[in-house]
């Protein structure tokens, strides 16, 4: 299994990860910071806690709601420094609801629907406690802040001499979120249901940057599952169900990578139903 593909997202994801820093450090001069001005759940939450729209704050999200809406998840795979540790640490382990095989995962809510509905409780909880306790209180565990708590934290230590006790509790309760709860960013992250809903709309309008496969040279009949088995979303791009994939993939490149024919390519507009399925369907038959 190729993993070209999976050091350019760890790569780019450090990079931002360097370039939020280097913004943070500088007290503001470059408009990244930590990340927070362009979360929309950090938005929410601030307006909860605050009982005001913090407006400074909404440029920033818009831009990222219309990447997800024109790209999808691709904040999740190449972007989100949280990721950048499981492609680091986690091996080739799936991110979503889905196995490798295409199968679903005991226990896991049935498809992105499921995973919607969970991370909009949990998204309606926090708000009202951001609002009774007056505090972002997300902000407390969300694991992209856990990420900058603790290289903060390294700071401290080793540039300024002064250790704390955030340099041993972040680390470990980053590595419980994010490896002993695996299915944090697939069915918990409030985030995620703000990238849930653009991605709705997109598989609704039928619009959008989606992985396709040319069924001249795809091998699905013949029992290829090359992309659903690499796909940390497990979608089956060969089935050719164009909401399913502007639903949920994370442009993460793997299906392209890795299928052995290079039959997958990149497409913005939806084109005619390939008889990718037909062709296997009459094959069983």
């Amino acid at each position: 299994m190729k993993t070209h593909r999976r050091i350019v997202r760890i790569l780019v994801a450090l990079g931002v990860l360097v370039l939020a820093l280097a913004s943070a450090r500088f007290e503001g001069a470059l408009p990244v910071g930590t990340l927070c001005v362009v979360c929309p759940v950090g938005f929410a939450q601030i307006a909860a806690a605050s009982g005001s729209v913090p407006w400074h704050l909404l440029p920033g999200v818009i831009a990222v709601l219309a990447i997800v809406f024109f790209l999808g998840r691709v904040f999740c795979s190449w972007v989100c420094p949280t990721q950048m540790l499981k492609n680091v640490f986690g091996g080739r382990a799936p991110r979503g609801i889905l196995g490798r095989t295409g199968e679903v995962v005991e226990g896991a809510p049935a498809g992105s629907a499921g995973s919607l509905k969970t991370q909009g409780i949990v998204l309606a909880v926090l708000l009202v406690v951001s609002f009774v306790v007056r505090f972002p209180v997300f902000c407390l565990f969300c694991p992209i802040g856990l990420v900058f708590g603790t290289l903060w934290a390294a700071n401290r230590v080793f540039v300024l001499l002064q250790p704390g006790w955030e340099l041993v509790v972040f680390p470990l309760m980053l590595l419980a979120e994010l490896f002993l709860f695996k299915k944090w960013c697939a069915v918990v992250c409030p985030l995620g249901f703000f990238f849930g809903i653009m991605a709705k709309v997109r598989a609704k309008l039928g619009f959008g940057a989606r992985p396709k496969a040319g069924c001249s040279t795809c091998l699905a009949p013949d029992g290829c599952l090359t992309c659903s088995t690499v796909c940390p979303e497990g979608i089956d791009v060969s089935a050719n169900d164009s909401a399913a994939v502007l639903r949920d993939c994370t442009l993460c490149g793997d299906c392209t990578e890795n299928c052995p024919t290079k039959s997958i390519k990149f497409a913005f507009k939806e084109s005619a139903p390939s008889a990718c399925n037909d062709e296997k369907e009459s094959l069983q038959v």
